[in-house]
């Protein structure tokens, strides 16, 4: 998966280079009707606007993932420590039978 993460950057980076490369023409940038730069390279201006909007996709996210933590923070308080002389098998068994989706059985009643 990591690997698969790498490449997509990789293929961001190079046709992100491949772009600048291509487009070095000097554009007008008009902030304003008063304020107004001459000759800025395109690939310039392109590149601002994606660091612009990858800060503020960042900006987006943050609160959602800042309270997302908190919440499992809070919940794994809450949660009761495990004793580890339970298997991962009888820990499941057991969140199943509390959660209704399972019904005990006599037969397993007995060997308990």
């Amino acid at each position: 998966m990591r690997l698969l993460a790498w490449l997509v950057r990789l293929a961001f980076f190079l046709l992100v280079l491949w772009f600048a490369l291509k487009n070095t023409t000097p554009v007008p940038v008009r902030i304003t009707a008063n304020v107004t730069f001459e000759h800025v390279p395109l690939i310039l201006v392109m590149l601002v606007c994606i660091a612009v909007g990858a800060l503020l996709g960042a900006l987006a996210l943050a609160l959602p993932i800042y309270r997302i933590r908190r919440e499992v923070t809070s919940l794994r308080q809450q949660a009761p420590p495990p004793t580890g002389t339970e298997s991962v098998a009888d820990r499941m068994a057991s969140a199943a039978r509390q959660s209704g989706a399972v019904v005990e059985v006599a037969g397993e009643m007995a060997r308990h």
